[in-house]
């Protein structure tokens, strides 16, 4: 059994395991395969590794080309989907702990949007356009997700609604890594090198090209065609998204960075310290990621599209204060109406103890553990504040 002992991801076996778990042999596509050498590459020089890790590693990236070749193989066979249309697309943006997701939450109660979830990227294939979803294929996301949850305890106090499992919302850069665009923790945390967000893609007008063949997919044959999406960098990408979606409705909501900084810094941390298995040295780097994280912030409100009728921009206040208002803004700014129905499932959700996000605790954030001021951190990012009138 010695010749199966490698201390590097082969390139090679993982698409032979992939196109053999998948049916797909005959699927060529020279800018998928290149990004997987690209991701096998960045693996390995961050070595060594031991046989266990490999192995591990190598399956997670198996499993993952074969469900994309599975949804190549769909479009060949339903060529309907690739004219599928993907009209007005809502797309919440803005920086994480700034209510996005509990307003991507809520947008998805309507019943007639679609919203990506998390099966969607665990078990795609074949489209539900093509008949009912077999129970095994939830049942199998819904174990995907609680072995990352049970891998990574902490996401639940800080990020409660990882708990919907398979049928939780998931962010657009999940769909990014289903086509080894970037590489996202629920799919690549076997790397225990994986210190931090890698990207396999600079082309953001293709990357949201693929998003648009993700929601194709989904939209098929669903007798839906309204979405809601969310992008916690798209803010940085509008140019590219406007590009890709001209008719897309981008939802910003807004809150001071002060108010966020340390649940930012806190919650990646700990993602990437349980992958790495390897305590950062919070007060030590907190700094540096603050001074780093400016510059790009700077860039992304100095962009004259911040100002575009596309773009609406929210107060986090505002949203905290009657969400269901703004869902009624948002639907005013769209020329859409707020039906009964959804009204009532919007209310239903926010009274439903399951979405209360304190119902694993909270984790104590403080600046105090980052070794930081916060006045010192308003005072860097008082810009933010008043570009958006959150002083």
């Amino acid at each position: 059994m010695a010749h199966h002992l490698r201390e590097l991801v082969s390139l090679e076996d993982i698409v032979g395991l992939a196109q053999r778990e998948s049916g797909a042999h005959d699927v060529g596509d020279e800018h998928l395969l290149g990004r997987v050498h690209a991701a096998v590459e960045w693996i390995n020089s961050n070595g060594p590794y031991t046989p266990d890790q490999v192995d591990a590693m190598s399956r997670q990236l198996q499993n993952l080309l074969a469900r994309r070749f599975k949804m190549m193989l769909d479009r060949a066979r339903f060529p309907a989907i690739a004219r599928e249309q993907i009209e007005r697309p809502v797309f919440i943006v803005g920086y994480p702990r700034a209510g996005t997701t509990l307003l991507h939450s809520l947008l998805a109660e309507d019943p007639d949007v679609l919203a990506p979830q998390g099966w969607h990227t665990f078990s795609p294939s074949p489209p539900p356009g093509a008949g009912p979803v077999a129970a095994e294929r939830i049942a199998y996301a819904q174990r995907q997700v609680e072995a990352w949850m049970d891998f990574c305890p902490a996401q639940k106090p800080m990020h409660p609604y990882i708990d919907k499992g398979a049928h939780q919302l998931i962010e657009d850069d999940e769909a990014g890594a289903m086509d080894f665009r970037n590489t996202y923790c629920y799919h690549f945390y076997r790397v225990p090198t994986m210190e931090h967000y890698v990207a396999f893609e600079k082309d953001e007008v293709d990357n949201f090209r693929w998003h648009r063949e993700f929601l194709q997919h989904f939209q098929w044959n669903s007798g839906k065609s309204r979405w809601a999406c969310k992008g916690p960098a798209h803010q940085g990408k509008l140019k590219e998204l406007f590009e890709v979606y001209p008719d897309a409705l981008c939802i910003w909501p807004h809150r001071p960075i002060g108010d966020i900084f340390a649940s930012i810094i806190s919650l990646s941390v700990s993602i990437f310290d349980t992958v790495t298995n390897r305590p950062t040295d919070l007060k030590a780097n907190a700094r540096l990621h603050a001074e780093a994280f400016k510059p790009g912030l700077d860039a992304v409100i100095g962009q004259e599209l911040v100002d575009d009728p596309r773009v609406m921009h929210i107060d986090f206040r505002d949203l905290t204060a009657d969400p269901l208002q703004c869902i009624r803004d948002i639907y005013d700014k769209q020329g859409l109406f707020v039906t009964d129905e959804f009204a009532a499932r919007v209310s239903g959700w926010l009274a439903d103890p399951e979405n209360q996000v304190d119902r694993y605790g909270r984790y104590p954030y403080s600046y105090e553990a980052l070794g930081l001021d916060r006045a010192w951190v308003e005072d860097l990012f008082s810009g933010y504040s008043k570009r958006f009138g959150l002083d």
